[in-house]
């Protein structure tokens, strides 16, 4: 009897001794998952946010700002999900209520002070995605900077329409 209680002790007790692989601390990721976009839907989200440092009308559009020029729009809708647009919208909506009383004012800065697709105010060199979870209609993915450890922003993309559309934007890790 004493037998059969050592072996399963000393396995038990062998296996608490090896070594637990590493965990990632919240919104850091191993240096080696990080890389340059692969998949499409990776490929979808490095287009928008390059387009989005590129052409401020762009971010007019889904902001729903009254400087958005219909005419330069380059099919903007394509790129969004309806939720991500109304959430936009919403977010500069109360950021000019909070610093405006609710009206763009010349001279002043009412609404969303940076770009709100990449979560940041000035355009960086590149950026460096992970998919955390894609199947074949949604993708989450996070990116960083690749000067940066952190996560910069979390993004959800779904596939609509035979094409990657983002869905919502986290910023921060």
């Amino acid at each position: 009897m004493t037998r059969g209680i050592f072996l399963p002790t000393a396995l038990a007790m062998g296996l608490a001794l090896l070594p637990l692989p590493k965990t990632a601390a919240a919104g850091d990721v191993s240096p080696k998952s990080w890389h340059q976009p692969e998949t499409d839907a990776e490929k979808a989200l490095a287009k928008v946010l390059r387009l989005s440092e590129k052409d401020q009308n762009l971010l007019e559009f889904v902001l729903r700002t009254p400087f958005y020029k219909a005419k330069a729009g380059k099919g903007y809708a394509r790129f969004f999900t309806r939720r991500l647009l109304s959430d936009m919208a919403a977010m500069e909506r109360a950021t000019v209520r909070e610093n405006c009383r609710g009206k763009y004012l010349p001279g002043e800065l009412c609404g969303t002070d940076h770009n709100p697709l990449t979560c940041a105010q000035d355009a960086m060199e590149g950026y460096l995605f992970m998919t955390q979870s894609q199947d074949a209609t949604h993708a989450a993915i996070a990116y960083r900077w690749p000067t940066e450890t952190k996560t910069a922003a979390r993004y959800d993309l779904v596939h609509e329409d035979g094409v990657w559309k983002l869905d919502r934007v986290r910023c921060g890790p």
